[in-house]
């Protein structure tokens, strides 16, 4: 039924777009607060939708990988890797505790490699790692497969599932974006509902 598919679609589009315009004010919100700063902020700074930045010192190794994918008829093709996650020690703690960093940019996964090289080399004969890298990105929970792997990490190291706050600092993910998605928000639910209001109107006036 047509009045039927045109309302869903348009109910669609309502729900999409109060979504994104919830969690571009909550972005705007979190903006209008300062920055976290990684070098200072312990466990309990970390909370889910802040911004942060900072130079990272010390970078442990990539533990997961995000991948996507096409599929035709059920088979998967075309696999890529659109973000890598590496064990991030708190900066601040003087016991480790790890939470996840996301990085898909592939210069920054780059100096990644290199700093997990350069922490592998202290911990067999001491040389002190020299690179560093710069974030700047938002917080988001970490849970399901990601938390388990970083706990099985952890454990592998030596260290127990506790020792694991579940965050992941999203690099490049800075809220630059914010204002275009608000646009695109208002935008969505401005059609999504005028849509529907529309077609129920024809529809009761049509009595159809």
């Amino acid at each position: 039924m047509k009045f039927v598919r045109l309302l869903i679609v348009f109910a669609v589009l309502a729900i999409m777009g109060i979504a994104l315009l919830i969690g571009s004010i909550k972005d705007k919100a979190e903006l209008a607060k300062p920055r976290g700063d990684l070098e200072t902020m312990t466990e309990d700074d970390f909370y889910n939708g802040r911004f942060v930045e900072g130079t990272i010192y010390e970078l442990w190794d990539n533990f997961a990988d995000m991948e996507e994918y096409d599929s035709t008829f059920g088979i998967k093709h075309n696999t890529r890797v659109t973000a890598q996650y590496y064990a991030l020690p708190i900066p601040a703690l003087d016991e480790y505790k790890f939470v996840a960093l996301a990085l898909s940019d592939s210069s920054q996964q780059s100096i990644a490699e290199r700093m997990v090289k350069e922490i592998d080399a202290f911990f067999e004969d001491g040389t002190v790692p020299e690179t560093t890298i710069q974030i700047k990105g938002k917080v988001t929970k970490l849970s399901g497969d990601g938390l388990e792997y970083l706990q099985e990490y952890a454990v592998g190291m030596g260290l127990e599932p506790s020792d694991v706050v579940a965050f992941t600092i999203n690099d490049g993910n800075d809220g630059s974006g914010s204002g275009g998605m608000l646009v695109i928000a208002i935008v969505l639910t401005v059609i999504g509902l005028g849509g529907a209001a529309f077609v129920i109107i024809r529809k009761v006036i049509s009595g159809k």
